[in-house]
């Protein structure tokens, strides 16, 4: 199985801001092969000197067979101006090689926003990861979310991330990453960010 690298083919934007995504999440498993994550997250904008949201992500997920998942995670954000409920439903599959991890998410996304809905999303990611390292996984991912607006089916934001997991325990991982953001896929006024995030993780 190959990755294949899909380069935006806008490159003009007027200013690129630099954002930080930081989070903590506790995943709890259950029985039958279910599994519950936590997760808190904060996030600053304009160059990393001011608020943009905090949110707060329960989802739970279920096993459906060796490396197949559903899940359903379910948002509730906090902006400076505004809150933001996001329910979402996906599914994912993961292939682990001897050297390399193969992993596809697709997700069907909902907001509201004062109780409005906002168009909805299907966001499909593809990672594949290094398992050279025993306890320092690099990975490298690019996802698309698509827009359903009138049932059109358009781009509207592209992902590339690029980083690293690091075991600090049998239960603890870190995970430090960039990701290269572009809103407005297909238009010819994009928005680009830059953002660089580190995530701990706790597995009950």
């Amino acid at each position: 199985m190959g990755f294949i690298l899909l380069v935006p083919y806008h490159v003009y934007s007027n200013k690129v801001d630099t954002e930080s995504w930081n989070s903590i999440r506790l995943g709890v498993k259950l029985a039958n092969s279910f599994k519950l994550n936590l997760e808190q997250s904060l996030r600053l904008k304009e160059d990393i000197t001011s608020f943009k949201q905090t949110f707060s992500e329960g989802s739970i997920s279920y096993n459906i067979s060796k490396g197949l998942k559903v899940f359903i995670p379910v948002r509730y954000a906090v902006f400076k101006n505004k809150i933001k409920k996001r329910i979402s439903i996906g599914i994912s599959y993961k292939n682990d090689k001897k050297k390399l991890t193969y992993r596809y998410r697709s997700k069907f996304q909902k907001a509201y926003q004062e109780n409005k809905s906002i168009n909805p999303l299907i966001r499909n990611k593809l990672t594949i990861g290094s398992k050279i390292y025993k306890n320092f996984r690099p990975y490298l991912s690019q996802e698309f979310f698509h827009l359903l607006d009138e049932d059109q089916f358009n781009h509207d934001e592209y992902r590339i991330s690029l980083g690293v997991k690091i075991d600090l325990s049998k239960k603890k991982e870190a995970k430090i990453f960039y990701t290269r953001k572009i809103e407005g896929y297909t238009e010819q006024k994009q928005e680009k960010t830059n953002v660089v995030g580190l995530s701990y993780l706790f597995d009950w």
